[in-house]
């Protein structure tokens, strides 16, 4: 699988939205290309790219904070888009857009400990869903990015000392639901 197809499941990941996704991993390939010259090779292609990522991430983040837009809602999501979803998965000539193997290295375990991984893994998109917008922007920046506080906070719209008090919130909110769920004890 291409890096921009990962860079893209990435962002429709963080941000929701597959247009502002696109425009992401657009930016992403035009910083990368203009600052060429900075990439050392110590490190993956992926991981860098994955790095400039974060950053337009919390950049678009910040700017939607200073002119708050209406969601747009993507129409295949919904049933609006007239046309085959398959169509989307193979171009002109019929070959796959994506790697069709991607993600196939989930399927060595048992069929048990998939439908477990599963309902984990659900309970804890279900959980992230409960929290408000800003926790859970807020969690995501912290501890799945794993960017400073201050980072996480001035992407989140709140202080330093805010966010130390929101995350131990959403912490606590987290491990209530999950335990609702029978997945902590």
């Amino acid at each position: 699988m291409q890096e921009s197809e990962r860079l893209f499941a990435y962002a429709v990941s963080r941000v929701g939205n597959r247009e502002t996704a696109e425009d992401l991993v657009q930016d992403v390939v035009v910083a990368a290309w203009e600052k060429r010259s900075g990439f050392d090779g110590r490190s993956l292609l992926g991981t860098w790219l994955f790095g400039i990522m974060k950053f337009k991430i919390l950049d678009h983040y910040r700017a939607q904070r200073r002119t708050p837009t209406s969601l747009s809602v993507d129409p295949i999501d919904n049933g609006e888009w007239g046309g085959d979803p398959l169509d989307q998965l193979f171009d002109a000539q019929g070959s796959w857009k994506i790697d069709p193997n991607y993600g196939m290295e989930t399927f060595v375990d048992t069929p048990v400990d998939e439908a477990k991984r599963n309902d984990i893994l659900s309970a804890v998109k279900g959980c992230m869903d409960g929290l408000s917008e800003r926790l859970r922007l807020l969690f995501s920046l912290r501890e799945i990015d794993q960017l400073p506080v201050a980072e996480a906070a001035a992407a989140a719209g709140v202080t330093p000392g805010s966010a130390a008090v929101l995350l131990t919130r959403a912490r606590h909110q987290l491990r209530a639901c999950l335990q609702r769920h029978h997945i902590v004890p």
